[in-house]
């Protein structure tokens, strides 16, 4: 895990200054904490092209891992923030044709690969990837990123021509020609409503994200081309219908997966929670390594959501050295806390469990530099409630959309038999299942958007989540399952993987998602949707049936569905509590950014509300602060890169 930036300039000569290096060097700098052990720059100024690297050493520890890395051909140069986890397969079919290696690490292999497969190379990659590869004989830049947007890769494009990128958005402010320009008003109210940036978007004129499974390749001098190396598979596409053949089938590609992410030459330990997900990649890691494991738990006893003491006993059954960190809660701790989060978010962002990984991972990295963890899993597997409230209502999709409401009115306010009236889900009261997957991302109502920031305009930026058949469905379970797990990997996935991202490489730690290994999550969408869901021996709906049983298999007990925690403090008391003060001060003791763009009298109604807990605002007014954080720092930072081109 590292971090990478590099430019391509619109024009000779451009990169031939000590002030376009120094430029240069500024964006390697910016990446420091994502990669403390080395540095590196690669330039062509006659062909305008540059690299620059920061590392994280995690295969082959020795100089022949540094990057940017030339081929042993010396046509192509390479950058690469990630791990191959697949590498040892590429590599021996690439020795089979000849290639010989200098080091032991996948970055090598990952170039070779380029240089000897092209783009076609992407398709054979098992792992978690950005990748910028440059082609001296073409003067070509290929730029690609993971397939399911584990790691981030963001782009500028300056109106003069050219072309920026970096892991961390922040490192374009420094590109040598060219700054971003302003903010984008409709994009700011896509984060505010989402609490994060989904891709392509950007919140600068001219910056944009490349999308999970893409690659940009530029010329030189000729046009731009971009194409999809990854997709889900289509629906309807799943072949398994029998519950013990799927289980099998996951079995064995989770065991494969949990394998490769465990190769590693520095000290590798697991996050570990009360639930289903970590425990189950502990319980096969701790089996394969034969020798104890280091676990790492976050206690905030008090708060409800505490999983310390189920993940005591998990770690117990499995045999692990269980490392708990306990919250106290107090105001010292939460405000360095909130300013950990500060520096760690170099784009806007606004999951408030961004603290708690925080925390979790400076912990964990004092004795670890891999951590392997759970995320993915609610997403592909079905883990979380939304799915459930869909399929149990879903036939009702077929009735017209008053006759919905009007079921939905009657179920709740029915005082008669509720044969007759049965209470139903809000899911019916939505236009079509997309739009009920929209509304349940949101963390900032639209009413309260109007009256709050009235000066962000109406909604034109297109957040567009996985809507296929959404209109046609008619109620047919499994294409309702289907819909609703591509929603979630479009939505929650991409804001809890840029969380995990940005707040692990705050303390250089590398977190692995063995959930979402390539083969694994292609092996889940070949199994009948409603496997995942059927609660074995009970009515209804259940969530992440087949993990569960996989975890029985391993704990050798019966596991009961609980109720989902989540990884979360109580952020609506906090901010009424401990850290009403940094509220006030931002929200009112300075003026709200973007200038005009709030409504002050509007903010302070809020604010009140909430203080009287007549309303829960806490994600709307997190998404508030955090925004503000953020664009002070902006404005901090580009007034010192005028200052020092002066």
């Amino acid at each position: 895990m590292c971090g990478l930036c590099g430019v391509v300039a619109p024009r000779p000569g451009l990169l031939d200054d000590e002030p376009a290096r120094s430029s240069l060097a500024a964006m390697v700098a910016s990446l420091e904490r994502r990669g403390p052990d080395d540095a590196g720059q690669w330039i062509d100024a006659a062909r305008r092209v540059a690299l620059g690297f920061r590392r994280l050493s995690i295969l082959d520890v020795s100089p022949a891992g540094h990057q940017p890395m030339v081929s042993s051909s010396g046509r192509s140069v390479l950058v690469f923030n990630g791990e191959i986890y697949n590498f040892r397969e590429l590599r021996a079919a690439l020795a089979g044709r000849g290639v010989s290696f200098r080091s032991s690490g996948d970055a090598e292999v990952l170039l070779e690969a380029l240089e000897a497969w092209g783009l076609g190379a992407l398709e054979r990659l098992v792992g978690m990837f950005a990748l910028a590869w440059y082609d001296l004989e073409a003067r070509r830049l290929t730029l690609a990123r993971d397939p399911f947007g584990i790691k981030p890769l963001w782009l500028f494009e300056p109106p003069a021509g050219g072309l920026a990128f970096a892991s961390q958005l922040d490192s374009l402010w420094h590109t040598p020609w060219a700054t971003p320009g302003s903010v984008r008003p409709e994009v700011l109210r896509l984060y505010l409503e989402y609490s994060y940036l989904p891709a392509p978007h950007g919140p600068v004129e001219g910056t944009r994200q490349l999308e999970p499974g893409t690659w940009l390749q530029v010329d030189a001098d000729g046009p731009r081309r971009e194409g999809r190396f990854w997709s889900p598979p289509e629906p309807g596409s799943a072949t398994i219908t029998e519950a013990d053949a799927a289980l099998e089938l996951l079995d064995e590609r989770f065991e494969a997966a949990v394998a490769r992410h465990r190769v590693a030459d520095v000290p590798l330990g697991v996050f570990l929670s009360g639930g289903v997900d970590s425990p189950l990649v502990a319980a096969a890691a701790r089996a394969q390594t034969g020798s104890p494991l280091d676990a790492f738990t976050l206690g905030n006893p008090g708060w409800g959501q505490d999983e310390s003491a189920a993940a005591a006993r998990h770690a117990e059954a499995l045999d692990l050295r269980h490392h708990l960190l306990r919250l106290d809660g107090s105001r010292a701790e939460l405000e360095e806390a909130i300013d950990d989060v500060q520096a760690a978010q170099h784009e806007p962002f606004a999951d408030f469990s961004m603290l708690p990984t925080l925390l979790l991972s400076r912990f964990a990295r004092r004795r670890i530099t891999v951590a392997l963890a759970g995320d993915g899993a609610d997403e592909v597997f079905f883990g979380y409630e939304r799915p459930r409230s869909l399929l149990r209502d879903g036939h009702l999709f077929r009735w017209p959309w008053p006759v919905r409401v009007a079921l939905y009115a009657l179920g709740r306010h029915s005082l008669g038999d509720r044969r007759l009236a049965p209470r139903r889900s809000d899911v019916i009261v939505h236009r079509d299942p997309g739009a009920y997957y929209r509304a349940v991302n949101r963390r900032f109502a639209l009413a309260d958007l109007r009256r709050v920031a009235p000066g962000l305009g109406r909604r034109s930026a297109a957040f567009e989540l996985a809507q296929d058949g959404a209109r046609s469905t008619r109620g047919a379970a499994r294409r309702l399952a289907e819909l609703s797990r591509r929603a979630e990997m479009a939505g929650q996935l991409q804001r809890c993987l840029k969380k995990v991202d940005m707040a692990s490489m705050h303390y250089g730690l590398e977190v692995r998602v063995p959930f979402l290994d390539r083969e694994l999550v292609e092996a889940a969408f070949t199994i009948d949707p409603l496997l995942h869901l059927r609660a074995e021996g009970r009515r209804g709906f259940g969530r992440k049936e087949l993990l569960r049983r996989l975890l029985e298999r391993r704990l050798g007990e019966p596991r009961r569905e609980g109720r989902k925690l989540g990884f979360s403090i109580p952020l609506g008391d906090l901010l009424r509590g401990p850290l009403r003060r940094r509220v006030e001060e931002t929200l009112f003791d300075a003026p709200l950014e973007p200038r005009g763009a709030f409504d002050r009298a509007g903010v302070e109604v809020f604010w009140s509300e909430h203080l009287r807990a007549e309303a829960d605002h806490k994600w709307a007014l997190w998404g508030l602060l955090s925004l503000q954080w953020w664009l002070r720092r902006v404005g901090s930072a580009r007034r010192g890169i005028v200052a020092g081109a002066s």
